[in-house]
């Protein structure tokens, strides 16, 4: 069984917060999607998906960092 999780950033403290739901209300422009955040901080956040931000990506494990005077 594959799971994914849905990674984005808080929009309080800029730590890694995940998407916990993604749905639909209605607004006078019509539908906007929404996500339901929860950063690892404990912030708790309902927002229009639009706003989310992409995390940081990590450094590669494989990826050597040049030596000190290189």
């Amino acid at each position: 069984m594959d799971v994914t999780v849905d990674l984005t950033m808080c929009p309080d403290c800029r730590s890694i917060a995940e998407v916990l739901d993604r749905f639909v209300l209605e607004s006078t422009h019509g539908p906007v999607e929404h996500a339901r955040i929860r950063c690892i901080a404990g912030h708790w956040f309902l927002l229009p998906a639009a706003s989310l931000t992409s995390p940081p990506l990590p450094r590669s494990a494989g990826r050597r960092q040049p030596a000190p005077g290189a």
